[in-house]
């Protein structure tokens, strides 16, 4: 578990938002984790009247009406009210509708945003929201992943869009291929592949802020990642 999450944790003394990126399995446990003890709640959390949970490919502005209108509502029990939310893609339109409910929450009411990347999140609303990078914290990748990863980069790129045929078709699942291939080219350390790596990473960084993009359109991107990226 993230290190400052857990001393929140430990200390029972939370802020009021936190930005949770990377892996979203391991968000959501450490977000329920969390939620489980400012709610002082040994139970199921989702029948618990003082949490939300809700996913969101989109999350627009309806959805951030929805939001305040929920945390301005009393807590049934005594204990603060938490929600979590994970978000696919935030429009600038409702992060801007959420900066003031961030800026100035109701006391005893904490937001947990989960999202594959910070940079789905504009800085403005980012700056409100203390950052959990799971991503970096991971340091195991599952067998079957790493072998998906180092045949896609060994492979011509005929073979790679083969290889991640079931991927072009989620997007979600793109974004989560990348960020095992980013961890897999930061793991290069042989000086000569060092530089392709960089300019790999590069690449993907771009491919991933694309992909985010609501007009984009993420088969092309990642047919595009596929043909860029060089062998190793």
């Amino acid at each position: 578990m993230h290190q400052v999450l857990k001393a929140h944790i430990d200390s029972k003394e939370f802020d009021h938002g936190y930005l949770l990126c990377g892996d979203g399995e391991l968000c959501r446990k450490i977000a329920f984790e969390a939620a489980a003890v400012i709610l002082a709640h040994t139970g199921k959390l989702e029948s618990h009247p003082d949490f939300l949970y809700q996913k969101f490919e989109s999350f627009g502005i309806d959805d951030s009406r929805t939001l305040k209108e929920w945390s301005s509502s009393r807590p049934f029990y005594g204990n603060g009210k938490v929600a979590i939310m994970d978000i696919f893609f935030l429009s600038v339109e409702s992060a801007n509708a959420l900066l003031k409910l961030f800026e100035e929450p109701n006391e005893g009411v904490y937001f947990f945003v989960i999202s594959p990347s910070p940079e789905t999140i504009i800085p403005t609303l980012r700056s409100r929201l203390t950052i959990i990078d799971n991503f970096v914290a991971r340091k195991e990748i599952k067998e079957e992943t790493i072998e998906l990863c180092k045949n896609f980069l060994n492979s011509l790129p005929s073979g790679r869009l083969g290889s991640i045929k079931r991927i072009l078709t989620d997007k979600i699942k793109a974004i989560e291929f990348l960020n095992e291939l980013e961890i897999i080219l930061e793991k290069t350390t042989k000086t000569s592949a060092r530089a392709r790596a960089t300019k790999a990473l590069e690449e993907i960084q771009r491919s991933r802020e694309f992909i985010f993009d609501r007009a984009s359109s993420f088969k092309m991107i990642m047919e595009h990642l596929a043909l860029a990226l060089p062998r190793f």
